[in-house]
């Protein structure tokens, strides 16, 4: 990045007429655009992690490639790694499931959404496989399994307060996309920075539920959350199924129409069809 801003710097004027202000910069990384050199902050940041430093102040990444914490000051300044103010967080892609849009996952109706709360991924080192360290997902994944672990860890327990039509398993299923579609809520928590779980949740029609405190997902700055999706502090994860059992059938009903209207916001629907065009005519 450093070397395209010395290019574009010297070689052409636009940049100095607004010190970088009308450029743009894409940093797709895990952790965005933390790594940002000071040179360019002044300009648009799109990226796929919007943590605005307001909490989690260091590199948020057990990765250790993705650590920026060691970047001296002299080269990234002290910026944060989201300015909602100027950047914008963009969908990750996903790979498309043929069937999954084929059925209309998106558009199942609440009649047909039994399970409460929905998260499959990897929980950490309480279970068979995870991730070893403590700082994995900022150590939020733990906290959730912890609380609500529907499949048992490397010790036999499961989560303090489980029950029957709350999902947090680490066990990987061909199904994945039938249980998101299946669900009412779903987790959205980090991984290594993003997690693509936001669109997952899109994609297939279920309220997404936030537990990430200070960091933006796609389009935040820009959509009214409030309507369609559900936030949770990090540290008010015990009450998560209080929580959501306290939301009557009208707010779940007027979320879930708005998850339906908006969820192709999600999705690079038109460079898959333009793909799928362009195949057919080889």
């Amino acid at each position: 990045y450093r070397m395209a801003y010395d290019h574009i710097a010297q070689r052409y004027p636009y940049w100095n007429r607004t010190s970088g202000r009308d450029h743009i910069w894409f940093f797709s990384w895990d952790e965005g655009a933390c790594y940002a050199p000071k040179e360019i902050w002044n300009s648009m940041m799109l990226v796929h992690w919007g943590n605005t430093n307001t909490k989690h102040e260091n590199s948020t990444t057990a990765y250790w490639a993705d650590n920026w914490d060691n970047i001296p000051l002299d080269r990234r300044g002290d910026h944060p790694c989201f300015d909602p103010t100027k950047d914008l967080v963009l969908p990750a892609w996903k790979d498309p499931d043929p069937a999954a849009i084929w059925l209309k996952l998106w558009a199942r109706p609440r009649s047909n959404r039994r399970t409460l709360f929905y998260f499959n991924g990897n929980l950490g080192s309480a279970y068979e496989q995870g991730r070893p360290e403590d700082t994995y997902s900022m150590g939020i994944r733990q906290k959730l399994a912890a609380e609500f672990g529907s499949t048992p860890n490397k010790q036999g327990k499961l989560g303090r307060q489980h029950v029957a039509n709350v999902t947090v398993t680490h066990l990987r299923s061909e199904k994945y996309y039938e249980e998101l579609a299946s669900s009412i809520f779903c987790g959205v928590l980090p991984g290594d920075g993003w997690s693509g779980r936001m669109e997952d949740s899109m994609l297939q029609g279920c309220i997404p539920v936030i537990i990430q405190d200070g960091i933006f997902l796609p389009y935040e700055n820009v959509l009214n959350y409030n309507s369609f999706a559900v936030r949770i502090q990090e540290d008010d994860i015990p009450n998560l199924i209080t929580v959501l059992r306290g939301m009557n059938e009208t707010q779940i009903e007027f979320m879930l129409g708005n998850v339906r209207q908006i969820w192709q916001r999600f999705f690079y629907r038109d460079t898959i069809l333009l793909e799928a065009q362009r195949q057919k005519k080889l």
